[in-house]
């Protein structure tokens, strides 16, 4: 009877022994991905193979497989951040979409806020944003929508004041009204760089991201807001916009939406006026696609609307057959 009470010890010692060598095992031995017959996977360390069976640990139990039902074992995918993707170039040189550090909104709107001008005609004015060093910039197309005198003011640090510069040789170089964006380039040579943005990645952010938007709401310029995305398609008239609370104003209109790595992830563009908080913005995608395939939308100045558009249908020429179909009125407009 002592003799059994002395080996206790032992045992649970012995046992403690044997997990602590099957945690080691586990920890150096990489998990495996095992597929059977009817798409079923299963992740765990090998611990024998053979020609009639696979013995797996999988954590809580250890299962053997009979080898006719694998149909493939591979390598779990790691949990170890993978390298940052390269810089890419458009091929028509016209954007840059690059991996980005989270960083500060601080920090963000000191690299970029260079970038993000005040576009304006006759009929009003709006924000914009330069793509690239040689002075072309996106904007809303409702921003210059008919218009021909545009001008673009930029503004350069000079000490502890802004200094104005303004732009008149503008060129516009493509529309795409559907999707309410426009290309405008710069033509006069700088006397500051341009400092381009860096546009994001074609895949959606994530609901409840932090962003912040730089405009000139009512011209005041570089106004910096903070938010989150509230909706990532958001569905207007068939087109979907990304929801955030940041406050907007007339003025940001073509503003850049950024993300918390200082990534365009969209453009702003429309706003709930009698609501707070309610602002919309077209996704970055739109804006790579309009660069990507720009011959397309090339602007043509005996086609004041050229680029790709939608034409309203004619009116009915036979009135007494027509059908009430009014359109439902909504509160939002651009702003």
């Amino acid at each position: 009877m002592e003799k059994d009470k002395l080996n206790i010890p032992r045992r649970i010692l012995t046992i403690g022994i044997l997990f602590l060598l099957l945690d080691f095992f586990q920890l150096t031995c990489p998990a495996e991905v095992i597929v059977i017959k009817g798409g079923a996977e299963v992740t765990g360390t090998i611990l024998k193979s053979d020609e009639k069976f696979v013995i797996v640990d999988i954590g809580f139990d250890v299962l053997r497989i009979p080898r006719p039902e694998i149909l493939k074992i591979g390598k779990e995918k790691s949990d170890t951040p993978q390298a940052p993707d390269p810089v890419r170039i458009s091929t028509n040189n016209l954007y840059t979409v690059k991996a980005m550090e989270e960083t500060s909104t601080v920090i963000n709107v000191s690299t970029f806020a260079p970038a993000v001008v005040i576009v304006t005609t006759p009929a009003g004015m709006g924000s914009g944003f330069l793509i690239n060093s040689r002075g072309f910039l996106v904007t809303n197309f409702h921003v210059i929508r008919e218009q021909r005198n545009i001008s673009v003011t930029r503004l350069i640090k000079s000490g502890a004041e802004l200094k104005r510069v303004i732009h008149k040789n503008v060129r516009i170089v493509a529309l795409d009204p559907f999707h309410d964006l426009a290309v405008l380039q710069l033509k006069e040579k700088p006397t500051a760089p341009f400092t381009p943005v860096i546009l994001g990645s074609q895949s959606n952010p994530d609901m409840g991201e932090k962003i912040f938007i730089i405009g000139n709401p009512l011209g005041l310029e570089r106004t910096v807001t903070e938010g989150v995305v509230s909706h990532t398609a958001r569905n207007f008239g068939g087109k979907l916009f990304l929801q955030v609370d940041a406050s907007v104003n007339p003025g940001n209109s073509g503003g850049p939406l950024f993300n918390s790595r200082g990534q365009v992830i969209g453009v702003i563009n429309m706003g709930v006026r009698a609501m707070q908080g309610l602002n919309f913005a077209i996704p970055v995608h739109h804006v790579t696609y309009l660069l990507d395939h720009i011959d397309a939308y090339a602007f043509n100045e005996a086609n004041p609307l050229s680029g790709y558009v939608y034409s309203t249908p004619p009116a009915n020429p036979r009135p007494h057959a027509q059908v009430n179909n009014d359109k439902k009125k909504t509160t939002e407009e651009h702003l």
